[in-house]
């Protein structure tokens, strides 16, 4: 499976073992393990490299063998934004003084998206007002609780839960692994209105920013900030920004600002530059400025 260029796997792949743990994206010995759904069933993909930052190349097991590999693969090239030119993004980087110092010592890197944009919003909603650290060991706990698994050479791997798993959910038992009662209350409204055919969050692919993000605040427990992150997330959108982010906040801070407390609106002129790829602008200054500081701890 073919990729558009500069994409480095193992930067990319690589920051899901450099976060917190992670049960339901894996990276081990330049190896992405990762458990999808096929004919309603949960399978394991392994996918690698097999080819070079200027030539890159994925190469696809599944584990057990199933006839659908052509939809896998699908899901795997909006996983992958395979199709997204960050070239273009590059160039823009070079005439700015940080950003081109960001993007030379990242080139390749890109977001390796959730499988659908049910699970990207689950994630944002776990991530509302704590940390990030906090709300990924929420997450594990919620792979490891409600997914299903698959066991290959004497190790489990989880899929994300299904919509029909978390919809039939018990309050109590959302509330035990971490969520607040409201998170846990949107995450099970949101799953039984997809379950039941009231709500189809994929239709929201053909739509543009604006209409995308407008759609997603009719939603119960998303305001701006969860219906941005879903757009960058979840939909691989390079110019949506969710300006409110502390973290984002944080790495514009430091990185033009000299550690200054700074707003939401100081965000978007810093990055606005970077259009339409200023999305894309945040997440690597952010893995930039964290790979940076665990480096140095």
């Amino acid at each position: 499976m073919s990729v558009e260029p500069p994409f480095d796997f193992e930067k990319s792949a690589g920051v899901f073992a450099r976060t917190a743990r992670n049960l339901s994206d894996v990276y081990e010995n330049g190896i992405y393990y990762r458990v999808l759904h096929a004919d309603g069933k949960p399978v394991l993909l392994l996918v690698s490299s097999s080819g070079t930052i200027h030539n890159p190349i994925l190469k696809v097991e599944v584990y057990p063998r199933v006839l659908k590999l052509e939809s896998l693969k699908e899901t795997l090239r909006v996983m992958f934004a395979c199709s997204t030119d960050f070239r273009k993004f590059s160039e823009l980087s070079e005439k700015d003084r940080v950003m081109r110092q960001v993007s030379r010592k990242l080139t390749g890197l890109r977001p390796i998206a959730p499988p659908t944009l049910f699970e990207a919003l689950v994630i944002a909603f776990t991530e509302q007002q704590i940390s990030l650290e906090a709300a990924m060991a929420i997450r594990s706990r919620i792979v490891e609780k409600y997914g299903e698994s698959i066991r290959f050479n004497g190790r489990k791997y989880y899929a994300f839960p299904t919509t029909k798993v978390l919809a039939n959910a018990n309050r109590k038992g959302l509330r035990k692994i971490g969520l607040s009662t409201r998170k846990a209350e949107f995450i099970k409204e949101l799953s039984k209105h997809l379950e039941d055919g009231e709500l189809d969050l994929e239709d929201l692919r053909s739509l543009d920013d604006n209409s995308a993000i407008n759609a997603l605040m009719e939603i119960r427990g998303v305001g701006r900030w969860t219906a941005e992150y879903v757009l960058i997330r979840g939909m691989g959108r390079s110019n949506s920004l969710p300006a409110d982010d502390l973290g984002i906040q944080r790495a514009v801070s430091e990185a033009y600002f000299h550690g200054r407390k700074v707003t939401s609106a100081d965000v978007r002129t810093s990055l606005g530059k970077f259009a339409p790829y200023s999305g894309i602008a945040a997440f690597y200054l952010m893995v930039f400025l964290f790979w940076t500081q665990r480096d140095r701890g």
